[in-house]
């Protein structure tokens, strides 16, 4: 056993986990919307963090997109490794502006 992580010696305390996410994992991501009306966030999974800028990784089934938001609230605690999932096919398409 090893008393100190590398981290908890070159920083003098503890790593912080918290942000960690579970890969897959159900959130409610706000999204933009124009009408006053629509609903302001949509059910959406986790799939990864970018290395470009801060946020997380979020897949929407409804809309088939991928997209990147900081604007995110987990689900995690009713999330069980052992439920139900559908198989999604997520298509890799690089568009260049």
């Amino acid at each position: 056993m090893v008393p100190q992580t590398l981290y908890e010696i070159w920083h003098g305390k503890p790593a912080f986990y918290e942000y960690l996410r579970v890969w897959g994992s159900p959130a409610y991501v706000k999204r933009l919307v124009g009408d006053k009306l629509d609903s302001r966030s949509s059910l959406c999974r986790f799939i990864g963090y970018p290395k470009e800028t801060v946020g997380y990784y979020f897949y929407d089934s409804i809309e088939q997109k991928i997209f990147v938001s900081r604007n995110a609230i987990f689900l995690e605690m009713g999330f069980s490794l052992n439920s139900r999932r559908d198989e999604v096919l997520i298509e890799e398409s690089r568009e260049e502006p």
